[in-house]
């Protein structure tokens, strides 16, 4: 069964190994991680760091045999949701990704972080549907 949850001790020896594939370096000690996985395989990883009243996205990844199954976007929603029953609607990611520009970040326009490119509204993301359903689930 697959499952998105956030992170684990016991996950972080694979969560690392994609990471490395990816060109990631990260201990996993801050931020809320969440991952995607089957069993004991771990599909995908996101994660994110909240400041006082907004989020920086530090990467979503998900491991190149499982491209193209909607699993960067349940974990990216995920990691979202987390956002906003937190009360956090602003986040911000560090530099251009097409990925994130197709799901609804767009350049960023505020004079918050003005070193990070994007930008969204987490109600923004949320609201709109995926994967084909009525829900934004």
């Amino acid at each position: 069964m697959i499952v998105l949850r956030q992170i684990e001790k016991d996950d972080y020896s694979n969560a690392k190994s994609i990471l490395k594939v990816n060109g990631i370096e990260d201990d996993l000690s801050q931020g809320i991680i969440y991952i995607i996985n089957n069993g004991d395989c771990i599909m995908g990883v996101s994660k994110i760091i909240i400041k006082d009243n907004y989020g920086i996205l530090k990467y979503v990844v998900v491991k190149e045999k499982f491209r193209g199954l909607d699993y960067g976007d349940s974990l990216l929603r995920g990691i979202l949701f987390k956002c906003r029953s937190m009360g956090i609607n602003k986040v911000y990611y560090h530099g251009y990704d097409s990925y994130l520009l197709k799901k609804g970040f767009t350049n960023n326009k505020t004079s918050i972080l003005v070193d990070h490119k994007l930008y969204t509204e987490v109600d923004n993301i949320l609201n709109n549907t995926c994967c084909g359903g009525t829900n934004g689930v």
